[in-house]
């Protein structure tokens, strides 16, 4: 859709301020022909300069041909209106809108017109975050356009981002002035040191004497410590193989076409391209690794989906390697096959364009496009669930394949369900074809190596992965190959964010048992006690070897999120049982030497059942490793999944998803991560009757106007926001709809299908709602900012009357700026959320129980319900630096509390904070929540007293109802000293919002909103 369309169909929600249509003709007479004659000079310039370099024009073509294309480039006030078409290798360039347009940039105004040619490629993107220029359609030709822009003036765009990255570094090291060597020095030596576990207290412990294992430090495993150290060392690398394998197969058999001309069933078309990349793909077997396989062929992958957002780099394929944070390495060669192959071929077939061509271009893909109000995760993939891993390990791949051909002779099975399952026996038989690979790997080693020990470790890796996953695995070590084997396939098959791993430690229990039973003497068992906390440490370490490929723009929005794979352990078997073993203690122990940010460890607790020794472990782990792992309570989850009908026995057996949301593991399709959605739009749209002020326009309903005085009592505002609230949900929910459907004909999943129960009976992909269990989850961020925000309204407005609705909503449009009085009561005479306020617990049920409401009530596409959670990744920065001044008080660009965090001046007292969000009701928080603390040891406390009193907080805390609690274990004078000595604390791990990440690898706002939370002393 180009700008003429545009205006058709939003003219009349746009809102026109005073006096701007005699502006906009003003300068129609005074500016116009010169700027736009401009900028219609700069696009020929750029059109000569492809026409006379032949080193350029080669840029022009893709191994399908021309690489054709047509942009415009507007102001919002219509004075610039240029358009360049890219067709069979000659550039056009025209004042008037083509036939067809691919995508329109619009600038807010003149200035930002400018900057967009004197900026590097990002630079662009970040602008359309803070909606300073809009596009309509398709960003992968946005980025296409920059990218060609960059050849041209790619030194000069160097320049600039060097500049900006010598910037950074210097405002870093003049922010803070600490320089003090002790802070980082402390954190180090909280290692040093480590407590003894009880004996007997768990009695799923079996094996372990002193279940804290607390006679193992990093350097007993020399192997584990120099991956760790090379892990830390090494840049994620661009990975063409994925990408390139699949491309290949689908040019050759067709896309929605097979080569007789046919439609393409797409999981059989699906099914066959995955099973000719595994076949394909090198099998790679790290040198010392007790794991056999690689996500990709790099050594940390950052994998391309073309059908996702893979495109969103191809303005960067010259400049990622010099971005400030996250950079990727991107060989020259990768960037080649990337411009010229892969990019051109996925550019029309990606979800979002599914949606934008199928559905019209729809509003609720236009509020999505302008990144405020919320993001739905559908546009990159739908991976936030748990494969179920117990039937993998008993039954092997041939038992599972077994099932499916059972299930296809069955009498009256139809066409597409029988598709359906010969596209599950692909897979599966793709996914046996890579192990068959990898077993001859290991053996060609083992035939080279001259070490003894490393000969035999391969020959071992040969043995087993000649059995698993094809077979049911017997050992510890041919469960958790034949649980990374079939991961490294699920990773391959759908995108590497969010997909979860489950209870691991119950999973893997039985083998372990089963390997110690097998030894007689202590000194045996001792030593496999050792190698069993290595071979985890090795699992873990594999699962790093892969991070989400990402614009820079993401590090404004998920800064510092890698891929956010949960592992689960403790709490209660299906049965009720205390469910803690050795597997759990041994992850704990692999968890507190290797400190890694991902995966992210999720730890259930029963206060009623679990012992106080595995809660001193928890706490222990938390202090060493600074920020895992994440604590939940098992009662208050219990209670959130109830009201979904699920048997109790499937809720006991509930996971962390993602970074802490509850799946049915095994069972469910539930992506728990599909919609993050800013609750402060909706504020900010109720203050200005349905307007947003950011994205200047008229993006809700009407419901009231404060200058007009419509608003008589509180109830009736509430009303009004609860009426945005529920717009906002059901445009991100027919969104997510509508993306499901592009998934079901883009990127079906029969791999993680069949490993989901209930696909195989009703012989279904997952994303047709086969699975037994179906669900959406979804992240609500800025709670505490919504309800601080109507108590002000409240209680000074309509309860106290201290000042006029009008009078506060003009100190809120001028950031509070000449009415510091008002501002000053705004903060200090209305109790907040996490105060021990009973009004503001009062006013906290009723606003989650509107979007928990709101949620429910909303169709899904594969049935079942969406799921209300209160987390935020990094999105609580990311969306208050897209927000305004707020009736609470929080000035405009600050960022909001992290999760359902309190606001850090709420009160001195973390009691208060605890038992505030202890009293919500779990019924409203069924995805879960993230309350994020920040707690320190005293100077003079010892290990013993620090996790004593910590244990006290998080077992209080969930005996009077508290679902989820995470920790920062690590000062504000600290993170201060780590920002401006980054080279001080390359692992200093912090927990954002529900996942963990390296400090030093955060944007500037991240840093500054961790470093002011609230901070208690322990």
């Amino acid at each position: 859709m180009g700008l003429s369309a545009v205006k058709q169909k939003d003219e009349s929600q746009r809102i026109t301020p005073p006096g701007f249509a005699n502006q906009r003709q003003e300068i129609d007479v005074k500016g116009s022909t010169r700027l736009n004659m401009l900028v219609g000079l700069a696009l020929r310039g750029l059109a000569l300069q492809f026409r006379i370099r032949p080193s350029l024009r080669k840029h022009l073509k893709g191994v399908d041909g021309w690489i054709n294309f047509s942009l415009g480039l507007c102001t919002e006030a219509g004075n610039v209106e240029q358009y360049i078409t890219f067709a069979d290798g000659r550039i056009s360039v025209s004042t008037k809108r083509p036939a067809h347009v691919d995508v329109t940039i619009t600038a807010i105004d003149d200035q930002i017109l400018k900057e967009i040619g004197s900026k590097p490629p990002n630079e662009v993107l970040v602008r359309a975050l803070h909606n300073k220029i809009n596009f309509d359609g398709n960003l992968a030709y946005m980025q296409l356009f920059n990218y060609l822009v960059s050849l041209v003036t790619g030194g000069l765009q160097q320049r600039m981002v060097d500049k900006a990255h010598k910037a950074d570094v210097c405002q870093r090291k003049a922010a803070y002035q600490i320089n003090d060597p002790g802070l980082a020095q402390e954190v180090r030596q909280r290692r040093h040191y480590r407590m003894k576990g009880g004996v007997n207290e768990d009695p799923g412990v079996k094996h372990l004497d002193d279940s804290y294992l607390s006679q193992f430090v990093l350097e007993d495993f020399p192997r584990l410590k120099r991956f760790i150290d090379r892990y830390l060392s090494v840049r994620p690398e661009v990975d063409p193989e994925r990408i390139t394998l699949l491309t290949d197969w689908y040019r050759e058999h067709g896309w929605e076409k097979d080569n007789a001309g046919q439609d393409w069933f797409p999981p059989l078309r699906n099914s066959l391209a995955f099973r000719h990349m595994m076949e394909k793909k090198q099998p790679i077997i790290n040198d010392q690794d007790l794991i056999a396989g690689t996500t990709g062929s790099k050594e940390i992958t950052t994998h391309v989906f073309g059908d996702g957002q893979g495109t969103m780099l191809w303005a960067e394929l010259n400049s990622m390697e010099k971005r400030v944070l996250n950079a990727y390495t991107c060989s020259r060669d990768t960037a080649a096959t990337l411009h010229h192959d892969i990019f051109p071929f996925w550019a029309d077939k990606t979800f979002r364009e599914y949606v934008r061509r199928e559905f019209d271009n729809p509003h609720c893909q236009k509020i999505d496009d302008r990144w405020v109000a919320y993001y739905v995760w559908k546009s990159t993939g739908v991976s936030h669930t748990i494969p179920n891993f117990k039937t993998l390990l008993e039954k092997g791949i041939n038992g599972i394949k077994k099932d499916v051909l059972q299930r296809s002779n069955d009498a009256g099975i139809r066409d597409e369900q029988r598709q359906t399952l010969t596209a599950m026996t692909e897979v599966l038989d793709g996914t046996l074809a890579y192990a068959v690979n990898l077993s001859a790997e290991a053996s060609r080693q083992a035939q080279d190596c001259i070490d003894v020990e490393r000969k035999a470790e391969l020959e071992e890796l040969g043995r087993i992965c000649a059995k698993v996953p094809a077979q049911p695995a017997d050992t510890l070590a041919e469960a958790l190959n034949a649980i990374y084997i079939i991961w490294v396939a699920l990773n391959n098959e759908n995108s590497d964010t969010g997909l979860s791993l489950g209870r691991l430690d119950q999973w893997l229990q039985p083998y372990f048992k089963r390997d110690m039973s097998r030894l007689s003497t202590n000194s045996e068992k001792e030593a496999y006690i050792k190698k069993a906390v290595e071979l985890v440490g090795c699992f873990a370490m594999r699962l790093t070897d892969h991070v989400p490929i990402t614009p820079d723009i993401a590090n404004y929005l998920f800064g510092g999120a890698t891929s956010t794979q949960a592992i689960t352990l403790g709490g209660v078997t299906p049965q009720g049982d205390d469910a803690v073993n050795d597997m759990t203690y041994i992850f704990l122990k692999v968890a507190e030497m290797l400190r890694l940010r991902d995966t992210n460890y999720n730890c259930r607790y029963h206060p009623e059942v679990n012992s106080d020794n595995y809660l001193k472990r928890m706490c222990e782990v938390n202090i060493i490793a600074q920020a895992t792992p994440i604590m939940n309570s098992d009662p208050a989850m219990f209670k959130a999944l109830a009201q979904h009908g699920y048997p109790m026995e499937d809720i006991r057996d509930w996971a962390a998803t993602g970074c802490v949301e509850p799946t049915l593991q095994g069972k469910h399709f539930s992506h728990t991560g599909s919609i993050l959605l800013n609750m402060v739009a909706s504020l900010e749209m109720a203050l200005n009757n349905g307007y947003h002020p950011l994205m200047r326009w008229q993006a809700g309903p009407q419901t009231g106007s404060i200058e007009a005085g419509d608003f008589k009592t509180f109830e009736a505002f509430f009303e009004a926001w609860a009426s945005q609230q529920r717009f906002i949900i059901d445009q991100a929910c027919t969104l997510n709809n509508m993306l499901g459907q592009a998934h079901q004909q883009i990127r079906p999943t029969p791999l993680l299908s069949v490993l989901i129960d209930g696909n195989i009976e009703n012989a279904a992909d997952a994303l047709h709602g086969g699975s037994k269990y179906n669900s959406s989850g979804t992240s609500n961020i800025g709670l505490a900012d919504v309800i601080d925000s109507m108590l002000v309204i409240k209680v000074l407005v309509f309860d106290e009357k201290k000042f006029s609705f009008k009078a506060l909503k003009n100190a809120i449009d001028n950031d509070f700026e000449g009415h510091a009085k008002l501002h000053a009561m705004v903060m200090n005479k209305v109790p907040k959320f996490g105060s021990g306020n009973a009004e503001a617990r009062e006013m906290a049920a009723r606003v989650t129980e509107v979007v928990h409401d709101a949620y429910m009530s909303t169709e899904h596409y594969r049935g079942g319900r969406y799921a209300a959670g209160f987390w935020s990744m990094s999105q609580h920065v990311a969306y208050g630096g897209l927000s305004g001044t707020l009736p609470s008080g929080r000035l405009r660009g600050k960022a909001f509390t992290p999760g359902l965090t309190p606001h850090p001046n709420a009160s001195n007292s973390l009691t208060d904070n605890l038992m505030d969000v202890a009293a919500l009701d779990p019924k409203n928080l069924d995805n879960n929540l993230a309350f994020n603390v920040k707690l320190t040891p005293g100077a003079d406390d010892t290990r013993e007293k620090a996790v004593g009193t910590m244990a006290a907080y998080v077992k209080s805390y969930m005996q009077q109802g508290g679902m989820q609690v995470q920790f920062n274990v690590v000062s504000s004078e600290t993170l201060k000293d780590a920002v401006a000595n980054p080279e001080n604390y390359r692992d200093l791990l912090v927990r954002i919002s529900g996942y963990n990440a390296y400090y030093v690898d955060l944007n500037r706002d991240i840093q500054t909103e961790l470093i002011e939370r609230a901070e208690y002393q322990l």
